[in-house]
Formats: C-alpha cells, sequence, structure tokens
C-alpha cells in the first residue's frame, strides 16, 4: 500500500505538467508575417516569432487559419486563445488582454495609380472612393469610413482582390498596408502603382479573457521575450505607444 501510494506521490507533477493544453492560435493571411504556405502550414515572421517565445514559455501550440472578418468573433467565444495582431484595437476592447511586448511594427497607408494625386493629408482622400478589405480594423478608421459622407468606401476580401480593384479603377486609393501588398506586386507588379505610408501600427499577441489563464499566458509570453532579448535572441522594438497619427486623421 505504501509503495502505491509513493508511487502516485511521484506522478502528481507528470500530471500537472502534462494536464497544460496547448494554446489555440489564430492566424490570418497577412504576408510576409502570417499567411499558410503551399504545404498548408502556418509560416511568416510573426509565426515564427510566437513558436520562439511559446518555446520559451514551455508552451505548445495549435494553429488556426481564420478569414480577417472571423477573428474577434472567435476570440469572444474563447475559440482561440490568442490571436498575433495589432496592439490598440478599439473594436476588440474588453475581449482580449494585449502582450506588453511589441514584437514587430507595421507601416500602413494608400496605395494609388500615377495618375492620382498624391495625398499629403488625409482630407485630400475627402470626396475620393477608398478600397479596404473586410476585417481590417485599421485603428478604428474602418468605423469611421462606415459613418462618414467625405469618403465612399467600398470592401473586398483580401489583399488581392483590392489591388486588381485599384487596377481597374473600382476606387481612386488603398487602404492598406505595406509589406503584403509588396509581396504581390513581386509576383503581379501593376504599372504606375504608389505607395504613401501614412501611419505605423505595433504588433502584440492578444490573448482571449474568455480564458481565466489569459493574465497568466500573457505574462509568460512577456517575461519569455524578455529572457530572448536579453539573450539577443531576438531584436526589441521601440515602442511607438498608439499608432502614429497622420495630421488631420478624425481618430479619437
Amino acid at each position: 500500500m505504501a509503495r502505491l501510494l509513493l508511487m502516485a506521490w511521484l506522478l502528481i507533477p507528470l500530471l500537472t505538467v502534462g494536464d497544460e493544453r496547448p494554446l489555440t492560435v489564430g492566424y490570418v493571411d497577412f504576408p510576409p508575417y502570417q499567411f499558410r504556405n503551399a504545404a498548408g502550414e502556418p509560416d511568416g515572421r510573426f509565426v515564427e516569432l510566437t513558436r520562439k517565445v511559446a518555446q520559451e514559455a514551455g508552451y505548445d501550440l495549435n494553429f488556426l487559419y481564420l478569414p480577417t472578418a472571423r477573428v474577434y468573433y472567435y476570440l469572444e467565444r474563447g475559440d482561440i486563445d490568442l490571436w498575433q495582431g495589432f496592439a490598440g484595437n478599439p473594436a476588440l476592447g474588453g475581449q482580449v488582454l494585449e502582450s506588453d511586448t511589441n514584437p514587430l511594427r507595421v507601416a500602413y497607408g494608400v496605395w494609388y495609380l500615377s495618375d492620382t494625386p498624391e495625398p499629403g493629408h488625409f482630407n485630400d482622400l475627402y470626396g475620393q472612393t477608398l478600397i479596404t478589405i473586410t476585417g481590417y480594423n485599421y485603428a478604428g478608421l474602418a468605423t469611421y469610413l462606415s459613418h462618414t459622407d467625405h469618403i465612399r468606401a467600398i470592401n473586398t476580401n483580401n489583399h488581392r482582390s483590392a489591388l486588381e480593384m485599384l487596377a481597374r479603377g473600382r476606387g481612386e486609393y488603398l487602404l492598406d498596408y505595406q509589406e503584403p501588398v509588396l509581396n504581390l506586386l513581386m509576383e503581379e507588379p501593376v504599372p504606375g502603382i504608389r505607395f504613401t505610408p501614412m501611419w505605423v501600427r505595433d504588433a502584440a499577441w492578444l490573448f482571449s479573457t474568455a480564458a481565466e489563464q489569459a493574465p497568466r499566458w500573457r505574462q509568460d509570453f512577456d517575461q519569455a521575450w524578455d529572457r530572448l532579448v536579453s539573450r539577443g535572441e531576438v531584436l526589441p522594438v521601440e515602442r511607438a505607444g498608439q499608432a502614429r497619427r497622420m495630421e488631420g486623421l478624425p481618430l479619437e
């Protein structure tokens, strides 16, 4: 009997460690940062950073590919534990806990063709048609566009179809991020296309508050990142705080 009790006592730590389930990570089509590769596997710079930090923190991961428009719903329900998204997203409210870590910084602005005037101010977009991507909040700008008569916004499903609409003259400007569009242009150039950067956004890990473990997950990821930085295994991003605003951007 004593021998059985001793064996049970020795197994308790093993059962406790094994009981920590893998975290489900939502990822979207946002190359080169996150995307599903030709083999159907999650890939990209942000995905690799997430894997590296999770390994340092002692977590296994399961990745779930989602349309951008479904991410918020899955976070709210707790169907995913975290998302590789952006800090300061007003559409998420209390649905997430943001990491203090900002592993990446991404530029975004407007794309346009050479016969379209370069915007020097947000107000230069007034009276124009702006192509946007469904599910992207653009740090609150999507909400503004849905309630204003100054700019006509038309939506499409992804970066590729947005570029096609711009090339066909469906809109004067495309609101999009820099590198995902550059990736597509390397495959299918659009003659005369130009880009004016307007803002930058800091990436973050966003943990679903539907899980009571969210504060611990956030702490573990932040501490793991700090250890990796101290060892020189990842490069820190200088904090920009909230997304930098172009003068005239009507967001408050």
